[in-house]
């Protein structure tokens, strides 16, 4: 029994030491990279088979700060400087109804969305109402992290235009913006609330 016993520290010793080892990458999630300050950009498909994309990045932030500046309307243009003009059309706890003016890739872009609170706090979505985009889906999600004092944001966007705009100019074109997005929303929600 005593022999067993050994062996068996032994093989989680030598469990351990590779893991410590290679990138700490639990769950799918490569955390070395993420807590360096990284953003992942990842191709991902939604379930009805259309493409689209999750930026993941780490933000040292409270979650009531990240959620506060993910619903801060009045400063999207600031955080997200391809809005030339929004309006919010309705809003109460559960979602807020918003009218975006967007300037993109080659072209303008008028649209509305409704952007659901599922889970104030940790997850929120949207879904296109109205506009010159024929579908855009995507989420906002909070999650925990191995350091309790950060949080992963995950963001994710479905765009089909429609229109005669290549794909792939398109897709290109986004995640260099979500590459711009992170640090620049990290930085925003890292530093002490704005004054209204």
């Amino acid at each position: 029994m005593m022999w067993t016993w050994r062996r068996c520290c032994a093989v989680l010793l030598m469990v351990g030491a590779l893991l410590a080892s290679g990138p700490a990458v639990v769950g799918g999630v490569d955390w070395d990279r993420l807590l360096a300050g990284e953003v992942v950009i990842e191709a991902v498909q939604h379930p009805n088979g259309f493409p689209g994309l999750r930026a993941s990045f780490t933000v040292a932030a409270t979650r009531d700060r990240i959620w506060a500046v993910l619903v801060d309307y009045a400063n999207f243009p600031k955080l997200f400087p391809d809005i030339q003009q929004m309006r919010v059309l309705a809003q109460d706890q559960d979602g807020a109804q918003v009218e975006y003016w967007v300037n993109a890739v080659l072209t303008k872009y008028h649209y509305v969305l409704y952007r659901r609170y599922d889970e104030p706090g940790r997850r929120l979505t949207w879904t296109r109402l109205t506009g010159d985009l024929k579908r855009i889906e995507g989420s906002w999600e909070i999650r925990d992290t191995p350091r309790p004092d950060v949080h992963l944001l995950v963001y994710e966007s479905y765009v089909d235009i429609g229109g005669i705009i290549p794909k792939a100019l398109v897709r290109m074109e986004a995640m260099h913006k979500l590459r711009e997005m992170g640090p620049r929303l990290r930085s925003w929600m890292e530093a002490p609330p704005r004054p209204e």
